[in-house]
Protein backbone atom coordinates (compact mmCIF):
# COMPACT_ATOMS: atom_id res chain seq x y z
CA UNK A 1 0.00 0.00 0.00
CA UNK A 2 2.88 2.34 0.30
CA UNK A 3 3.20 2.05 -3.53
CA UNK A 4 -0.31 4.54 -3.13
CA UNK A 5 0.69 6.49 -0.90
CA UNK A 6 -0.84 10.60 -1.13
CA UNK A 7 -2.79 9.10 -4.50
CA UNK A 8 -5.23 11.19 -2.95
CA UNK A 9 -3.72 15.14 -2.61
CA UNK A 10 -2.18 14.30 -6.22
CA UNK A 11 -5.85 14.18 -7.57
CA UNK A 12 -6.50 17.27 -6.12
CA UNK A 13 -3.84 18.54 -7.45
CA UNK A 14 -4.42 17.22 -10.78
CA UNK A 15 -7.81 18.21 -10.68
CA UNK A 16 -6.86 22.13 -10.02
CA UNK A 17 -4.48 22.03 -12.65
CA UNK A 18 -6.55 20.17 -15.41
CA UNK A 19 -10.29 21.53 -14.54
CA UNK A 20 -10.26 24.32 -17.68
CA UNK A 21 -9.30 21.47 -20.02
CA UNK A 22 -11.12 18.79 -18.84
CA UNK A 23 -14.66 21.51 -19.44
CA UNK A 24 -13.48 22.13 -22.95
CA UNK A 25 -13.38 18.64 -23.66
CA UNK A 26 -16.15 17.59 -21.39
CA UNK A 27 -18.44 20.72 -23.10
CA UNK A 28 -17.39 19.78 -26.60
CA UNK A 29 -18.16 16.10 -26.44
CA UNK A 30 -21.50 16.82 -24.78
CA UNK A 31 -22.74 18.82 -27.61
CA UNK A 32 -21.70 16.68 -30.20
CA UNK A 33 -24.08 14.45 -28.08
CA UNK A 34 -26.28 16.98 -28.16
CA UNK A 35 -26.43 18.07 -31.56
CA UNK A 36 -26.73 14.46 -32.89
CA UNK A 37 -29.83 14.06 -31.07
CA UNK A 38 -31.17 17.20 -31.22
CA UNK A 39 -30.78 16.84 -35.25
CA UNK A 40 -32.13 13.13 -35.46
CA UNK A 41 -34.97 14.59 -33.37
CA UNK A 42 -35.94 17.28 -35.53
CA UNK A 43 -34.83 16.52 -38.88
CA UNK A 44 -36.14 12.84 -39.40
CA UNK A 45 -38.97 13.05 -37.29
CA UNK A 46 -41.37 11.18 -40.17
CA UNK A 47 -40.59 7.69 -40.59
CA UNK A 48 -40.60 7.29 -44.45
CA UNK A 49 -37.75 9.48 -44.21
CA UNK A 50 -35.90 7.35 -41.91
CA UNK A 51 -36.85 4.30 -44.03
CA UNK A 52 -35.15 6.09 -46.85
CA UNK A 53 -32.38 6.30 -45.11
CA UNK A 54 -31.84 2.79 -44.59
CA UNK A 55 -31.51 2.09 -48.49
CA UNK A 56 -29.05 4.86 -48.93
CA UNK A 57 -26.66 3.94 -45.63
CA UNK A 58 -26.28 0.38 -46.79
CA UNK A 59 -23.57 0.84 -48.98
CA UNK A 60 -19.43 -0.20 -48.41
CA UNK A 61 -18.79 3.73 -48.24
CA UNK A 62 -21.31 4.37 -45.64
CA UNK A 63 -20.80 1.29 -43.75
CA UNK A 64 -16.74 1.70 -43.70
CA UNK A 65 -17.86 5.35 -42.29
CA UNK A 66 -20.55 4.44 -39.59
CA UNK A 67 -20.83 0.69 -39.48
CA UNK A 68 -23.23 -1.55 -40.85
CA UNK A 69 -27.16 -0.45 -40.56
CA UNK A 70 -28.77 -1.61 -37.54
CA UNK A 71 -32.75 -1.73 -36.73
CA UNK A 72 -33.29 -2.51 -40.66
CA UNK A 73 -36.98 -3.40 -39.82
CA UNK A 74 -37.53 -0.58 -37.70
CA UNK A 75 -35.31 2.24 -38.37
CA UNK A 76 -36.26 4.62 -35.26
CA UNK A 77 -34.71 7.42 -33.97
CA UNK A 78 -33.30 5.30 -31.27
CA UNK A 79 -31.59 3.20 -34.07
CA UNK A 80 -30.65 6.23 -36.78
CA UNK A 81 -28.67 8.04 -33.68
CA UNK A 82 -27.39 4.22 -32.63
CA UNK A 83 -26.45 3.84 -35.86
CA UNK A 84 -25.01 7.01 -37.10
CA UNK A 85 -23.19 8.42 -33.75
CA UNK A 86 -21.83 5.84 -32.09
CA UNK A 87 -18.48 5.15 -33.86
CA UNK A 88 -18.00 8.71 -34.32
CA UNK A 89 -18.37 9.87 -30.63
CA UNK A 90 -16.54 6.86 -29.18
CA UNK A 91 -13.32 8.16 -31.52
CA UNK A 92 -13.26 11.26 -30.01
CA UNK A 93 -14.22 10.48 -26.61
CA UNK A 94 -11.18 8.44 -27.29
CA UNK A 95 -8.85 10.50 -28.56
CA UNK A 96 -9.26 13.35 -25.75
CA UNK A 97 -8.90 10.18 -22.97
CA UNK A 98 -5.71 9.03 -24.77
CA UNK A 99 -4.58 13.22 -24.40
CA UNK A 100 -5.22 13.35 -20.99
CA UNK A 101 -3.39 10.12 -19.60
CA UNK A 102 -0.68 10.88 -21.85
CA UNK A 103 0.03 14.97 -20.51
CA UNK A 104 -0.88 13.62 -16.65
CA UNK A 105 1.75 10.60 -16.74
CA UNK A 106 4.68 10.67 -19.25
CA UNK A 107 4.74 14.76 -20.20
CA UNK A 108 4.84 15.64 -16.59
CA UNK A 109 7.62 13.05 -16.33
CA UNK A 110 9.21 14.78 -19.02
CA UNK A 111 9.46 18.06 -17.47
CA UNK A 112 10.39 17.03 -14.20
CA UNK A 113 6.87 17.21 -12.48
CA UNK A 114 7.37 13.16 -10.81
CA UNK A 115 10.49 13.89 -9.63
CA UNK A 116 9.62 16.10 -7.56
CA UNK A 117 7.01 14.16 -6.44
CA UNK A 118 8.70 11.69 -5.52
CA UNK A 119 10.95 13.50 -4.00
CA UNK A 120 7.91 14.09 -0.93
CA UNK A 121 6.70 11.37 1.02
CA UNK A 122 4.67 9.75 -1.68
CA UNK A 123 4.41 6.09 -3.43
CA UNK A 124 5.68 5.18 -6.24
CA UNK A 125 2.65 4.47 -8.24
CA UNK A 126 1.09 7.12 -6.87
CA UNK A 127 0.91 9.87 -9.14
CA UNK A 128 -0.37 7.01 -11.85
CA UNK A 129 -3.02 6.30 -9.62
CA UNK A 130 -4.11 9.94 -9.64
CA UNK A 131 -3.66 10.27 -12.93
CA UNK A 132 -6.01 7.07 -13.95
CA UNK A 133 -8.58 8.56 -11.11
CA UNK A 134 -8.82 11.52 -12.73
CA UNK A 135 -9.45 9.62 -16.21
CA UNK A 136 -12.19 7.58 -14.59
CA UNK A 137 -13.80 10.36 -13.03
CA UNK A 138 -13.96 12.53 -16.04
CA UNK A 139 -15.49 9.58 -18.52
CA UNK A 140 -18.02 8.58 -15.28
CA UNK A 141 -18.87 12.51 -15.34
CA UNK A 142 -19.29 12.12 -19.52
CA UNK A 143 -21.12 8.99 -19.02
CA UNK A 144 -23.94 10.25 -16.88
CA UNK A 145 -24.66 13.57 -18.57
CA UNK A 146 -24.40 11.86 -21.97
CA UNK A 147 -27.51 9.89 -20.46
CA UNK A 148 -29.47 12.16 -18.69
CA UNK A 149 -29.00 14.02 -22.51
CA UNK A 150 -30.29 11.30 -24.64
CA UNK A 151 -33.33 10.62 -21.83
CA UNK A 152 -34.50 14.66 -21.64
CA UNK A 153 -33.95 14.98 -25.79
CA UNK A 154 -34.50 11.82 -26.99
CA UNK A 155 -38.18 10.47 -28.25
CA UNK A 156 -40.16 7.57 -27.16
CA UNK A 157 -38.14 4.75 -29.44
CA UNK A 158 -35.42 6.03 -26.96
CA UNK A 159 -35.83 3.98 -24.05
CA UNK A 160 -33.71 4.21 -20.59
CA UNK A 161 -31.43 0.96 -20.85
CA UNK A 162 -30.42 1.86 -23.83
CA UNK A 163 -29.55 5.72 -22.86
CA UNK A 164 -27.81 4.06 -20.33
CA UNK A 165 -25.99 1.20 -22.30
CA UNK A 166 -25.18 4.21 -24.44
CA UNK A 167 -23.73 6.27 -21.41
CA UNK A 168 -21.60 3.20 -20.31
CA UNK A 169 -20.19 2.64 -23.56
CA UNK A 170 -19.23 6.43 -24.14
CA UNK A 171 -17.30 6.70 -20.59
CA UNK A 172 -15.84 2.54 -20.79
CA UNK A 173 -14.20 3.43 -24.49
CA UNK A 174 -12.36 6.57 -22.71
CA UNK A 175 -11.40 4.09 -19.76
CA UNK A 176 -10.22 1.67 -22.20
CA UNK A 177 -7.70 3.78 -24.63
CA UNK A 178 -6.66 6.13 -21.63
CA UNK A 179 -5.15 2.52 -20.13
CA UNK A 180 -3.86 2.24 -23.96
CA UNK A 181 -2.44 5.37 -23.30
CA UNK A 182 -0.37 4.24 -20.09
CA UNK A 183 0.83 0.58 -21.48
CA UNK A 184 2.13 3.20 -24.31
CA UNK A 185 3.56 5.99 -21.86
CA UNK A 186 5.49 2.97 -19.92
CA UNK A 187 7.06 1.16 -23.40
CA UNK A 188 7.99 5.29 -24.95
CA UNK A 189 10.82 7.16 -24.53
CA UNK A 190 8.56 10.47 -24.56
CA UNK A 191 4.93 11.89 -24.44
CA UNK A 192 5.24 12.48 -27.89
CA UNK A 193 5.90 8.39 -28.76
CA UNK A 194 3.32 7.61 -26.27
CA UNK A 195 0.84 9.55 -27.72
CA UNK A 196 1.56 9.25 -31.44
CA UNK A 197 1.39 4.89 -30.53
CA UNK A 198 -1.91 5.08 -29.11
CA UNK A 199 -3.40 7.17 -31.66
CA UNK A 200 -2.29 5.20 -34.36
CA UNK A 201 -3.77 1.64 -32.22
CA UNK A 202 -6.80 3.74 -32.05
CA UNK A 203 -6.36 3.91 -35.67
CA UNK A 204 -5.84 0.91 -36.32
CA UNK A 205 -8.58 -0.46 -34.48
CA UNK A 206 -11.05 1.95 -36.46
CA UNK A 207 -9.59 0.48 -39.57
CA UNK A 208 -10.48 -3.19 -38.59
CA UNK A 209 -13.83 -1.94 -37.55
CA UNK A 210 -14.30 -0.59 -41.40
CA UNK A 211 -12.59 -3.97 -42.53
CA UNK A 212 -15.04 -6.09 -40.57
CA UNK A 213 -17.98 -4.08 -41.51
CA UNK A 214 -17.33 -4.13 -44.75
CA UNK A 215 -15.99 -7.43 -44.79
CA UNK A 216 -14.22 -9.71 -42.75
CA UNK A 217 -16.56 -9.81 -39.88
CA UNK A 218 -14.41 -11.46 -36.91
CA UNK A 219 -12.21 -8.35 -37.46
CA UNK A 220 -15.00 -6.01 -36.54
CA UNK A 221 -15.53 -8.22 -33.45
CA UNK A 222 -11.35 -7.76 -32.33
CA UNK A 223 -11.95 -4.14 -32.28
CA UNK A 224 -12.50 -2.26 -29.44
CA UNK A 225 -14.46 0.15 -31.48
CA UNK A 226 -16.37 -2.41 -33.20
CA UNK A 227 -17.14 -4.50 -30.12
CA UNK A 228 -18.91 -1.21 -28.39
CA UNK A 229 -21.02 -0.74 -32.06
CA UNK A 230 -21.96 -4.36 -31.55
CA UNK A 231 -23.91 -3.59 -28.55
CA UNK A 232 -26.18 -1.57 -30.72
CA UNK A 233 -28.38 0.32 -28.31
CA UNK A 234 -31.75 1.09 -28.64
CA UNK A 235 -32.54 -1.96 -30.59
CA UNK A 236 -30.94 -4.77 -29.40
CA UNK A 237 -29.64 -3.20 -26.29
CA UNK A 238 -26.51 -6.14 -25.59
CA UNK A 239 -24.84 -5.51 -22.57
CA UNK A 240 -22.18 -8.81 -22.97
CA UNK A 241 -19.02 -6.38 -25.40
CA UNK A 242 -19.50 -3.92 -22.54
CA UNK A 243 -17.85 -7.08 -20.07
CA UNK A 244 -15.71 -7.65 -22.66
CA UNK A 245 -13.94 -4.26 -22.67
CA UNK A 246 -14.08 -4.04 -18.88
CA UNK A 247 -11.66 -7.47 -19.18
CA UNK A 248 -9.49 -5.63 -21.63
CA UNK A 249 -9.32 -2.67 -19.53
CA UNK A 250 -8.64 -4.38 -16.33
CA UNK A 251 -5.81 -6.49 -18.17
CA UNK A 252 -4.10 -3.11 -19.37
CA UNK A 253 -4.06 -1.22 -16.38
CA UNK A 254 -2.72 -3.98 -14.43
CA UNK A 255 0.21 -4.73 -16.99
CA UNK A 256 1.00 -0.54 -17.51
CA UNK A 257 1.49 -0.79 -13.18
CA UNK A 258 3.66 -3.36 -13.76
CA UNK A 259 5.91 -2.35 -16.19
CA UNK A 260 6.14 0.80 -14.26
CA UNK A 261 8.16 -0.86 -11.46
CA UNK A 262 10.97 -2.16 -13.93
CA UNK A 263 11.16 0.85 -15.55
CA UNK A 264 13.77 3.76 -14.66
CA UNK A 265 12.64 7.48 -14.16
CA UNK A 266 12.48 9.28 -17.60
CA UNK A 267 13.32 6.43 -19.98
CA UNK A 268 10.91 3.84 -21.80
CA UNK A 269 11.18 0.26 -21.62
CA UNK A 270 10.96 -0.15 -25.80
CA UNK A 271 14.71 0.84 -26.91
CA UNK A 272 15.12 4.29 -27.95
CA UNK A 273 16.06 5.34 -32.18
CA UNK A 274 19.90 6.05 -32.23
CA UNK A 275 20.00 9.63 -33.31
CA UNK A 276 22.33 11.20 -35.15
CA UNK A 277 26.17 12.25 -33.64
CA UNK A 278 25.44 15.97 -35.11
CA UNK A 279 22.43 17.82 -35.96
CA UNK A 280 22.09 18.18 -39.50
CA UNK A 281 22.18 21.75 -41.28
CA UNK A 282 18.64 21.79 -41.69
CA UNK A 283 18.06 21.16 -37.78
CA UNK A 284 20.26 23.82 -36.86
CA UNK A 285 18.00 26.58 -38.57
CA UNK A 286 14.43 27.54 -37.10
CA UNK A 287 12.41 26.06 -39.99
CA UNK A 288 14.21 22.81 -40.04
CA UNK A 289 13.59 23.08 -36.09
CA UNK A 290 9.71 23.81 -36.58
CA UNK A 291 9.55 21.10 -39.15
CA UNK A 292 11.11 18.79 -36.64
CA UNK A 293 8.44 19.37 -34.19
CA UNK A 294 5.39 19.18 -36.40
CA UNK A 295 6.26 16.35 -39.13
CA UNK A 296 4.79 13.96 -37.27
CA UNK A 297 1.47 15.52 -36.64
CA UNK A 298 1.74 16.99 -40.25
CA UNK A 299 1.79 13.48 -41.44
CA UNK A 300 -0.72 12.45 -39.64
CA UNK A 301 -3.19 15.18 -40.15
CA UNK A 302 -2.47 14.83 -43.74
CA UNK A 303 -3.56 11.75 -43.97
CA UNK A 304 -6.68 11.80 -41.98
CA UNK A 305 -7.55 14.90 -43.76
CA UNK A 306 -7.73 12.99 -47.70
CA UNK A 307 -9.18 9.85 -45.40
CA UNK A 308 -12.23 12.38 -45.17
CA UNK A 309 -12.20 13.68 -48.10
CA UNK A 310 -12.48 10.67 -49.80
CA UNK A 311 -15.03 8.96 -47.35
CA UNK A 312 -17.21 12.13 -47.90
CA UNK A 313 -16.66 12.42 -51.69
CA UNK A 314 -17.14 8.44 -51.83
CA UNK A 315 -21.02 8.92 -50.96
CA UNK A 316 -22.50 11.76 -52.98
CA UNK A 317 -23.82 9.23 -55.04
CA UNK A 318 -26.08 8.36 -52.98
CA UNK A 319 -27.14 12.03 -52.02
CA UNK A 320 -30.26 12.38 -53.74
CA UNK A 321 -31.72 9.61 -52.13
CA UNK A 322 -30.60 10.83 -48.67
CA UNK A 323 -31.87 14.11 -48.79
CA UNK A 324 -34.78 14.08 -51.23
CA UNK A 325 -38.10 15.43 -49.85
CA UNK A 326 -36.68 16.03 -46.42
CA UNK A 327 -37.72 20.07 -45.93
CA UNK A 328 -35.31 20.44 -42.48
CA UNK A 329 -32.48 19.32 -44.66
CA UNK A 330 -33.58 21.40 -47.79
CA UNK A 331 -33.60 24.60 -45.65
CA UNK A 332 -30.07 22.89 -43.78
CA UNK A 333 -29.09 23.86 -47.26
CA UNK A 334 -30.84 26.55 -47.93
CA UNK A 335 -32.58 24.86 -51.18
CA UNK A 336 -32.33 26.83 -53.80
CA UNK A 337 -35.26 24.69 -56.98
CA UNK A 338 -33.33 26.80 -59.42
CA UNK A 339 -29.79 24.84 -58.44
CA UNK A 340 -28.67 21.24 -58.26
CA UNK A 341 -29.47 20.03 -54.35
CA UNK A 342 -26.29 17.99 -55.00
CA UNK A 343 -24.25 20.53 -55.75
CA UNK A 344 -25.78 22.91 -52.52
CA UNK A 345 -25.04 20.11 -50.19
CA UNK A 346 -21.52 19.80 -51.33
CA UNK A 347 -20.99 23.29 -50.91
CA UNK A 348 -21.70 22.87 -47.73
CA UNK A 349 -19.16 19.87 -46.96
CA UNK A 350 -16.19 21.53 -48.22
CA UNK A 351 -17.15 24.13 -45.69
CA UNK A 352 -17.35 21.24 -43.13
CA UNK A 353 -13.93 20.00 -44.61
CA UNK A 354 -12.17 23.49 -44.44
CA UNK A 355 -13.10 23.81 -40.64
CA UNK A 356 -11.07 20.89 -40.32
CA UNK A 357 -8.49 22.07 -41.99
CA UNK A 358 -8.39 24.64 -39.36
CA UNK A 359 -7.04 22.18 -36.36
CA UNK A 360 -3.85 21.34 -37.62
CA UNK A 361 -2.89 24.82 -39.35
CA UNK A 362 -3.92 26.51 -36.17
CA UNK A 363 -2.09 23.38 -34.45
CA UNK A 364 0.96 24.86 -35.73
CA UNK A 365 1.49 28.39 -34.06
CA UNK A 366 0.16 26.69 -31.04
CA UNK A 367 3.13 24.84 -30.96
CA UNK A 368 5.26 27.70 -30.58
CA UNK A 369 2.81 28.86 -27.93
CA UNK A 370 3.53 25.25 -25.91
CA UNK A 371 7.33 25.52 -26.21
CA UNK A 372 7.60 29.33 -24.81
CA UNK A 373 5.51 27.96 -22.32
CA UNK A 374 7.96 25.14 -21.18
CA UNK A 375 10.56 27.74 -21.75
CA UNK A 376 12.15 26.11 -25.11
CA UNK A 377 11.57 28.83 -27.25
CA UNK A 378 14.05 30.94 -25.04
CA UNK A 379 17.26 29.17 -26.47
CA UNK A 380 16.10 31.01 -29.88
CA UNK A 381 15.39 33.92 -28.92
CA UNK A 382 18.66 34.87 -26.68
CA UNK A 383 20.76 33.79 -30.33
CA UNK A 384 21.19 35.70 -32.97
CA UNK A 385 17.54 35.55 -34.13
CA UNK A 386 14.98 38.17 -33.62
CA UNK A 387 11.43 37.62 -32.77
CA UNK A 388 10.29 38.68 -35.56
CA UNK A 389 12.27 35.84 -37.76
CA UNK A 390 11.07 32.90 -35.32
CA UNK A 391 7.49 33.88 -34.93
CA UNK A 392 7.49 34.82 -38.83
CA UNK A 393 8.56 31.01 -39.41
CA UNK A 394 5.70 29.71 -38.01
CA UNK A 395 3.51 31.87 -39.22
CA UNK A 396 4.47 31.16 -42.94
CA UNK A 397 4.79 27.35 -41.99
CA UNK A 398 1.45 27.93 -40.90
CA UNK A 399 0.26 29.60 -43.94
CA UNK A 400 2.33 27.41 -46.22
CA UNK A 401 0.35 24.02 -44.57
CA UNK A 402 -3.10 25.14 -45.20
CA UNK A 403 -2.14 25.51 -48.99
CA UNK A 404 -1.15 22.05 -49.06
CA UNK A 405 -3.70 20.49 -46.69
CA UNK A 406 -6.79 22.40 -48.20
CA UNK A 407 -5.37 21.35 -51.49
CA UNK A 408 -4.81 17.99 -50.71
CA UNK A 409 -8.15 17.62 -48.93
CA UNK A 410 -10.22 19.09 -51.57
CA UNK A 411 -8.57 17.36 -54.68
CA UNK A 412 -9.19 13.92 -53.25
CA UNK A 413 -12.98 14.93 -51.76
CA UNK A 414 -13.49 16.48 -55.71
CA UNK A 415 -11.92 13.21 -57.13
CA UNK A 416 -14.32 10.68 -54.71
CA UNK A 417 -17.08 12.90 -55.66
CA UNK A 418 -16.12 11.91 -59.76
CA UNK A 419 -16.19 8.35 -59.36
CA UNK A 420 -19.80 8.24 -57.87
CA UNK A 421 -20.16 10.18 -61.69
CA UNK A 422 -22.58 12.64 -60.00
CA UNK A 423 -24.58 14.53 -62.59
CA UNK A 424 -24.07 17.95 -63.59
CA UNK A 425 -20.65 18.54 -61.47
CA UNK A 426 -17.47 19.34 -62.20
CA UNK A 427 -14.00 18.93 -61.08
CA UNK A 428 -12.99 22.06 -61.24
CA UNK A 429 -15.72 23.81 -59.60
CA UNK A 430 -15.50 21.29 -56.59
CA UNK A 431 -11.72 22.45 -56.46
CA UNK A 432 -12.30 26.27 -56.71
CA UNK A 433 -14.89 26.07 -54.30
CA UNK A 434 -13.08 24.67 -51.86
CA UNK A 435 -9.91 26.81 -52.47
CA UNK A 436 -12.07 29.94 -51.88
CA UNK A 437 -12.40 28.89 -48.10
CA UNK A 438 -8.39 29.70 -48.05
CA UNK A 439 -8.96 33.27 -46.57
CA UNK A 440 -11.09 32.08 -43.96
CA UNK A 441 -8.52 29.72 -43.09
CA UNK A 442 -5.78 32.76 -43.01
CA UNK A 443 -8.05 34.50 -41.38
CA UNK A 444 -8.11 32.21 -38.26
CA UNK A 445 -4.42 32.25 -38.64
CA UNK A 446 -4.27 36.21 -38.46
CA UNK A 447 -6.49 35.95 -35.07
CA UNK A 448 -3.90 33.13 -33.76
CA UNK A 449 -1.02 35.47 -34.26
CA UNK A 450 -3.12 38.21 -32.56
CA UNK A 451 -3.68 36.67 -29.37
CA UNK A 452 -0.06 34.90 -29.25
CA UNK A 453 1.22 38.50 -29.58
CA UNK A 454 -1.13 40.13 -26.99
CA UNK A 455 -2.62 37.55 -25.28
CA UNK A 456 -0.91 34.37 -25.16
CA UNK A 457 -3.22 32.37 -22.38
CA UNK A 458 -6.36 33.24 -24.25
CA UNK A 459 -4.66 31.20 -27.68
CA UNK A 460 -7.19 28.40 -26.71
CA UNK A 461 -10.63 30.58 -27.30
CA UNK A 462 -9.59 30.35 -30.95
CA UNK A 463 -11.26 26.76 -30.75
CA UNK A 464 -14.53 28.57 -29.35
CA UNK A 465 -14.45 30.75 -32.48
CA UNK A 466 -14.49 27.83 -34.82
CA UNK A 467 -16.84 25.62 -32.76
CA UNK A 468 -19.49 28.66 -33.46
CA UNK A 469 -18.05 28.44 -37.31
CA UNK A 470 -19.19 25.21 -37.62
CA UNK A 471 -22.86 26.11 -36.04
CA UNK A 472 -22.84 29.02 -38.15
CA UNK A 473 -21.90 26.73 -41.59
CA UNK A 474 -24.61 23.69 -40.43
CA UNK A 475 -27.42 25.73 -38.47
CA UNK A 476 -27.79 29.12 -39.93
CA UNK A 477 -30.57 28.19 -42.21
CA UNK A 478 -32.57 26.04 -39.78
CA UNK A 479 -32.52 29.09 -37.32
CA UNK A 480 -33.18 32.51 -37.05
CA UNK A 481 -29.92 33.39 -36.74
CA UNK A 482 -29.32 37.79 -37.46
CA UNK A 483 -27.06 38.36 -40.20
CA UNK A 484 -24.45 40.35 -37.93
CA UNK A 485 -24.23 37.18 -35.80
CA UNK A 486 -23.64 34.82 -38.35
CA UNK A 487 -20.82 37.68 -40.12
CA UNK A 488 -18.67 36.76 -36.99
CA UNK A 489 -17.49 33.65 -38.71
CA UNK A 490 -15.27 34.20 -41.30
CA UNK A 491 -16.20 31.47 -43.18
CA UNK A 492 -19.93 33.05 -43.59
CA UNK A 493 -18.21 35.72 -46.12
CA UNK A 494 -16.57 32.76 -48.49
CA UNK A 495 -18.75 32.49 -52.01
CA UNK A 496 -20.26 29.57 -53.44
CA UNK A 497 -18.40 29.10 -56.59
CA UNK A 498 -20.64 25.60 -57.07
CA UNK A 499 -23.31 28.51 -57.43
CA UNK A 500 -21.91 30.29 -59.75
CA UNK A 501 -21.40 33.37 -56.99
CA UNK A 502 -17.92 34.27 -58.10
CA UNK A 503 -18.29 37.83 -58.95
CA UNK A 504 -16.76 40.92 -58.49
CA UNK A 505 -18.30 41.39 -55.29
CA UNK A 506 -16.96 37.65 -54.07
CA UNK A 507 -13.75 38.97 -55.08
CA UNK A 508 -13.94 41.73 -53.26
CA UNK A 509 -14.73 39.99 -49.98
CA UNK A 510 -11.83 37.75 -50.49
CA UNK A 511 -9.57 40.50 -50.91
CA UNK A 512 -10.98 42.27 -47.46
CA UNK A 513 -10.68 38.96 -45.50
CA UNK A 514 -6.96 38.77 -47.33
CA UNK A 515 -5.75 42.20 -46.05
CA UNK A 516 -7.51 41.50 -42.75
CA UNK A 517 -5.31 38.25 -42.08
CA UNK A 518 -1.79 40.55 -43.13
CA UNK A 519 -3.23 43.44 -40.59
CA UNK A 520 -4.37 41.10 -37.74
CA UNK A 521 -0.95 39.35 -37.93
CA UNK A 522 1.36 42.43 -38.31
CA UNK A 523 -0.43 44.06 -34.64
CA UNK A 524 -0.03 39.91 -32.92
CA UNK A 525 4.14 40.43 -34.30
CA UNK A 526 4.00 44.12 -32.66
CA UNK A 527 2.49 42.46 -28.85
CA UNK A 528 5.15 39.90 -29.39
CA UNK A 529 8.11 42.31 -29.49
CA UNK A 530 6.32 44.45 -26.57
CA UNK A 531 5.52 41.70 -24.26
CA UNK A 532 7.81 39.60 -21.68
CA UNK A 533 8.05 35.78 -21.86
CA UNK A 534 5.30 34.03 -20.36
CA UNK A 535 7.72 31.91 -18.26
Amino acid sequence: MQSFKQSKKLLYFSLKREKIKLLFWLTGCLSFVLIGIIAFVFIYDDPIDRQAMVGAMSNPAMEALFGKVIGIDNYTIGAMYSHTMTVMTLSLISISAILLVVRNTRLEEEEGMIEVFRALPTGKLAHTTSAMTLLAIYNIILAVLSTIILIAFGDNSMDVNGAVLTGVIYGLVGIFYGSVALLFSQLSSSSRNATMYSLLFLGLTYLMRIIGDTGIEWLSWMSPLGLLYRTKPFVTNDWMPVLLILIGTFLFISIAFVLQNYRDLGSGLLPSKAGNRSASKLLKTVPGLALNLLKTPLLIWTLSLIVLGVTYGSVMGDLETLIAGNEVIGKIIENNPEQNIVKQFIAIILGLLSIATVIPVVQILMKLYSEEKKGRSVYLLVGKHSRNYVLGVFVALSFLSSLLLQTAQVTTFALAVMTTQVKGVVFTDILLSGLAYLPALWTMIGLVVLLFGWLPRMIFSTWILLGFSFVILYFSNLFDIPEWLKGISPFYHVPDVLAGEMGFISLFVLLILGILFSFIGFIGFIGFNKRDSIT
